[in-house]
């Protein structure tokens, strides 16, 4: 029987996390926003965090959750409940998990498509408006741009896929 490895991952830095924090906070500002920016390692452990003067205290536990919603789903908030669009079921149950949130402006930290983190923002007029302020923090550090896509895997896929099989079935006359 062969001996048990370790499994090697990379984490966000320190560093990297209050650059990506200060940075956040500066694209917020010339978008004339005042939000609450929160930056989690992968395991959703808090690394990083940024509360401007005024800002809105309900915004601070939300910003937190997002990012740490980021992490443990690897894909954007705001992609959740449109990845379960016609599972009412499951969209009312993603929303009603604890430490959960399907509201936008929480994105995985990737390089090299690795994730290493994620970040919230919370408290512009729209969560369009948090991702954007994330995506110009990103750009000013060089990291990976936010995605769109669903990384989880998701029924739909494999309904799809069932029906793609029993299609070529049919055709070949199995």
């Amino acid at each position: 029987m062969a001996k048990p490895q370790l499994v090697t991952r990379k984490t966000l830095s320190m560093e990297l996390a209050e650059a990506l924090a200060d940075e956040s906070v500066h694209a917020s500002h010339a978008m004339n926003r005042n939000t609450v920016t929160a930056i989690c390692d992968e395991s959703g452990i808090l690394k990083a965090f940024r509360r401007p003067d005024l800002t809105n205290l309900g915004c601070v536990d939300f910003a937190i959750l997002k990012a740490r919603t980021a992490v443990k789903f690897n894909t954007a908030t705001h992609v959740h409940w449109q990845a379960w669009e016609g599972q009412t079921m499951t969209q009312i149950g993603m929303s009603a998990l604890d430490g959960v949130t399907v509201e936008g402006g929480g994105v995985p930290i990737r390089i090299g498509g690795q994730l290493i983190g994620g970040i919230g923002v919370s408290g512009a007029q729209h969560w369009k408006e948090d991702v954007d302020i994330i995506a110009a923090a990103f750009a000013k550090l060089g990291l990976d741009p936010p995605s769109d896509s669903y990384e989880a895997p998701r029924p739909v896929k494999a309904r799809q896929a069932i029906a793609r099989k029993r299609s070529q079935t049919k055709r070949s006359g199995g």
